[in-house]
C-alpha cells in the first residue's frame, strides 16, 4: 500500500512540476520598431499582458502554451511556447502590418451625363464658349441684333471662332500625322518609298486630302500604302 502512495506522489509531484509556469520577457516589434499597446494573451492559461511603449512584457509560460498577439493595425499572431524559448527566457515576436483591402470599384467616366440619364436634347455635343454666344445673337430678338451689329461682337465672334477651329483642325492633324508616322516607321519611309528623313511629315501632309486618316484608323494600312506610293512623287517635286 505505502508503494502505491508512493508512485501516487511521484505522478503528482509530476504533474504540478508541468503546470508551473515559467515568466519569459518578450519584444513585439515591426522593422524593429518596438510596438506600444499589443494584447499578448496566453489562450492555454487564459492570462494576459500588454506590451509598453518599447514592446515589452512578460508573461508566464509553460511548453506547448500558444501566445496570442493581437493590434488593431497589425495582423494576429500565434506562437506556441517550445522548450528552447523556456530555456532562453526570452522571446522576440515579429509583426506584419494590417492591409485594409477594398472590394475592387470601377469607375466609368460618362461622355455625356445627360445622354445615360435620357434628358432631351441628350445626343447633342454641348457648344463650346463661343458657339454658344454666337447662338445667342442669332436667336436672340431684334434689339440683341441690332445691338451685335452695331458693335461688331457678331463678326468678331465668327472671326474668333474660325480662328478657333482651324487651330483644332491643324492640332487634329498634327497628332494623325504623328501617329501614322510613327506606325509605318522611318525605315518604311525612307527606304521603301525613297523619301527623305525631311520629308516624311509633309508627305502624310500632303496625302492627308486623300483620306488617309480615315483609312488609318479604320487599319487599312494597305490603302494606306497605296496613297503614299501614288502621291510620292508629286509630293517629292513639289518640294523640290
Amino acid at each position: 500500500m505505502k508503494k502505491i502512495y508512493f508512485i501516487l506522489l511521484l505522478v503528482t509531484i509530476k504533474m504540478n512540476a508541468q503546470e508551473v509556469r515559467k515568466a519569459i520577457n518578450g519584444k513585439v516589434q515591426f522593422s524593429s520598431i518596438g510596438i506600444e499597446n499589443v494584447h499578448v494573451v496566453n489562450v492555454t492559461s487564459r492570462r494576459g499582458t500588454i506590451s509598453n511603449e518599447n514592446g515589452e512584457f512578460k508573461i508566464r509560460v509553460k511548453e506547448n502554451d500558444t501566445l496570442k498577439f493581437t493590434d488593431i493595425q497589425f495582423k494576429t499572431k500565434k506562437i506556441i511556447i517550445s522548450k528552447n524559448i523556456i530555456q532562453k527566457g526570452e522571446l522576440k515576436v515579429l509583426l506584419s502590418q494590417r492591409t485594409n483591402e477594398l472590394e475592387e470599384v470601377v469607375i466609368v467616366k460618362r461622355k455625356n451625363m445627360a445622354k445615360e440619364l435620357g434628358l432631351p436634347n441628350a445626343g447633342k455635343e454641348p457648344l463650346k464658349p463661343i458657339e454658344r454666344k454666337l447662338n445667342y445673337i442669332n436667336k436672340g430678338g431684334n434689339i440683341d441684333k441690332l445691338y451685335a451689329w452695331i458693335s461688331g461682337d457678331k463678326k468678331k465672334l465668327e472671326i474668333l471662332k474660325k480662328h478657333l477651329d482651324e487651330d483644332e483642325i491643324t492640332l487634329d492633324n498634327k497628332v494623325n500625322v504623328q501617329l501614322i508616322r510613327n506606325h509605318f516607321k522611318e525605315d518604311f519611309f525612307i527606304y521603301t518609298l525613297k523619301v527623305p528623313s525631311k520629308n516624311i511629315d509633309g508627305l502624310i501632309y500632303f496625302c492627308l486630302p486623300n483620306g488617309i486618316v480615315y483609312l488609318f484608323e479604320k487599319e487599312r494600312f494597305l490603302e494606306v500604302i497605296n496613297i503614299f506610293i501614288k502621291n510620292r512623287d508629286a509630293y517629292l517635286s513639289s518640294v523640290q
